[in-house]
């Protein structure tokens, strides 16, 4: 894989030091806190995580427009970590660090959706399960649903979103953060070991877009400014679970961890919303513990740390071994009001690769210093500058090398996998859409056959955004006014998968056939196992009859999905127009399978099985 950047020799004072002082004084803390909490009895622990949930949205972290009591009072009786960083600015990749203590190149989860963990790497609800705890989970979207891979080691992971009151349109699949704290509260009162510990995950998704400002709860407080007030409502919702803890008598051994899985980006840079770029706004998250068999109040810790020191954190808190091969990283010495040791905190996002062959991004935080290597290298004193509106690269040339030289030798030393394609339904894919979601394949990344450098995101942010204002054309049915943008961005910016999707998309709807082909092949020429670009312009060619090429992209997208739904539909509409009425049935009974609720196709069917008798 080639690096973006030169890479250099690194300096084995910032990287050789740090990993042993790292790895001598939290193996010490972790033998002692181990025999401690034996002794003193297994607590339960409550994992909450906060979707798109940034740290200075919160009032415990000096943010004063809105109300969040419920925090407030945790980190009153517990310890904020005032500078957490996530892996990257995706929920899946995120959890997924949470859950294996493992970055994302060791994990192998580098978008939202679309792969799976790897079932080898163990899991934190393993451990808990292993030692004897209920263990339980209730998420909210669809990007951690089971067949991520996040419900090994549960006994009830809830990942139901059909009977949820959707807020926007039905294709926006998660669930207001209500029902999933009914569901939590359900299990508490109901489980059936009560005399055991537990090991609780609540995901809470209500920051994501689109904001609602919660009228129902806040008057107009929020009007202006609704992602304050989603934020607002989480912590509400979450105080209904405290408080019914506290009825149950489950509070006095209880282990609390609220822990955000990345930020939101509200215009910083450019950018809307998360995904495409690494700075304090969509990875600096917050991290509050609260252990009531500890005599700690209102302890804050400044050095940073990231999320993948939540699982060997939880696991001492429990008294539980962590597994062999995983590193000794854990905050407890913060928990007992020690100094933690210097961190690297490495984060990554892939999604400006996926989505149009940009850069992908890579960066470290240190106490002091944030690098992104991409491109066009940035560096940031975040002391002196913590919005990163300054970048010091090219006054800085030395600190460059030497940062770019420890990113890559950090890198080399992790140990990649490579997780599992997913095979999703059409809804799914719809769903994950919906939500600003698309993934795609990922192949070797090369820097461009004629040498040149791959765009960055910094220079490419506008045309994303373009992108995104189209998209939300499309869901309104403005079509003709979505083309107007989408043309000369297909035009323009060359490699941009999802906008010549999106605009072949477009054009399908306007049954605009032959240009709309045009640009789905287009699509195809940068990645062409982009599987919704095989079955939209299998779907344009049986509209012009053209059935050869129909049934080139619709079997084709087939291989890459069995459970595409639309596919099979598609393709038997083809075989039956030619009168290949036997491979048609087969294909509609396929479509059947994936969706029994499709009437009409029930009734096509024995239609034309009673015309193959008669033939």
């Amino acid at each position: 894989m080639t690096r973006l950047v030169t890479r250099m020799k690194p300096s084995t004072r910032f990287v050789g030091r740090l990993v042993l002082v790292m790895s001598c004084l939290a193996a010490m803390v972790s033998v002692i806190v181990v025999v401690w909490i034996r002794q003193s009895g297994s607590p339960s622990i409550l994992l909450i995580t906060l979707d798109t949930t940034r740290a200075d949205r919160i009032g415990c972290y000096g943010y004063d427009r809105v109300e969040t009591p419920r925090l407030d009072d945790l980190a009153q009786h517990g310890v904020l970590f005032e500078r957490a960083y996530a892996s990257a600015p995706m929920t899946g990749p995120s959890h997924a660090s949470i859950f294996t203590g493992l970055f994302p190149p060791e994990h192998g989860v580098y978008t939202n959706g679309t792969v799976a963990l790897e079932p080898s790497i163990p899991v934190l609800a393993e451990e808990f399960q292993r030692e004897g705890y209920a263990t339980s989970a209730f998420v909210a979207s669809i990007v951690l649903q089971k067949r991520i891979g996040f419900d090994r080691g549960f006994d009830v992971y809830d990942d139901d979103l059909s009977a949820a009151e959707f807020e926007g349109d039905d294709l926006h699949r998660s669930r207001d953060g209500r029902h999933v704290i009914d569901a939590a509260i359900h299990w508490l009162e109901n489980r059936e070991q009560k005399s055991s510990p537990f090991f609780c995950w609540v995901h809470l998704f209500d920051p994501h877009e689109p904001y609602l400002a919660h009228p129902e709860e806040f008057d107009d407080t929020y009007q202006d400014h609704p992602y304050d007030g989603e934020v607002a409502y989480v912590d509400r919702q979450m105080g209904r679970l405290f408080d019914s803890l506290e009825k149950l008598g489950l509070k006095d051994n209880l282990v609390v961890v609220v822990v955000g899985d990345h930020g939101e980006s509200l215009g910083e840079h450019g950018e809307e919303a998360h995904g495409y770029m690494l700075y304090d706004s969509t990875l600096r998250v917050p991290l509050i513990i609260a252990d009531p068999r500890l005599d700690i109040r209102n302890h804050r810790v400044t050095t940073p740390v990231s999320l993948v020191d939540v699982f060997p954190t939880v696991l001492d808190l429990a008294g539980l071994p962590k597994p062999e091969a995983m590193a000794p990283r854990s905050l407890y010495p913060a928990l007992m009001e020690k100094t933690l040791p210097p961190r690297v905190c490495y984060s990554q996002t892939m999604e400006p690769y996926l989505e149009a062959r940009w850069a992908p991004l890579q960066c470290i935080t240190t106490e002091r210093w944030r690098y992104i290597r991409t491109t066009i290298p940035e560096l940031y004193d975040l002391q002196n500058d913590p919005a990163e509106v300054n970048n010091l690269a090219s006054e800085e040339p030395d600190l460059v090398i030497e940062f770019d030289g420890n990113l890559a030798f950090f890198e080399d030393n992790l140990k990649p996998r490579w997780a599992s394609a997913l095979t999703l339904s059409d809804r799914e894919k719809r769903s994950l859409e919906s939500l600003g979601y698309a993934g795609g394949s990922l192949p070797e990344i090369d820097d461009f056959a004629d040498g040149q450098q791959r765009p960055d995101i910094k220079e490419m942010i506008g045309h994303l955004n373009n992108y995104f204002d189209a998209t939300e054309l499309m869901k309104q049915g403005q079509f003709d006014e979505a083309s107007q943008i989408l043309q000369p961005l297909v035009e323009d910016v060359p490699n941009f998968v999802r906008a010549r999707f999106l605009y072949g998309r477009c054009l399908t709807v306007q049954e605009k056939f032959e240009d709309a082909i045009k640009w789905l092949n287009a699509a195809l020429e940068v990645d062409p196992n982009y599987e919704p670009a095989h079955v939209l312009a299998g779907f344009s060619h049986l509209k012009l009859r053209q059935f050869t090429q129909a049934e080139e992209h619709l079997q084709r997208a087939i291989e890459l999905n069995v459970n595409s739904e639309m596919s099979h539909l598609f393709l038997g509409e083809t075989y039956q127009r030619q009168g290949k009425f036997q491979q048609a049935v087969h294909h509609y009974e396929e479509s059947l399978r994936i969706n029994p609720q499709n009437p009409s196709v029930r009734q096509l069917i024995p239609l034309l099985r009673a015309t193959i008798r008669g033939s």
